[in-house]
């Protein structure tokens, strides 16, 4: 009995010498900065034919501003899919996928 219970003690210790040597590790936490993502303009010039600087406030900068990331609409409202079956059985009455 006396030498199961030092067996088990033994195997119990090995198993537990890796966790006592583990470390945190301390990989830094990267901030998303979104002026590292890269903007392709498209050099096409639009004419409106009228001036717009008329229509806007004095010293108009539209890239002046504190800009967020979740200001940008990367979902395209205009894509349905059709998932071959009628949803409407699933949902309950009166269900509104845009009320928040």
């Amino acid at each position: 009995m006396v030498r199961k219970n030092v067996i088990i003690t033994m195997l119990a210790v090995a198993l537990m010498t890796p966790l006592a040597n583990a470390q945190e590790l301390n990989n830094p936490v990267e901030k998303f900065d979104v002026n590292s993502v890269e903007f392709v303009e498209d050099d096409q010039d639009l004419d409106l034919g009228f001036d717009t600087a008329t229509y806007l406030p004095e010293n108009f900068d539209p890239y002046s501003g504190i800009i967020s990331v979740k200001a940008i609409n990367y979902i395209d409202i205009c894509d349905e899919v059709d998932l071959g079956f009628e949803t409407n059985g699933y949902l309950p009455t009166g269900f509104d996928p845009y009320i928040q």
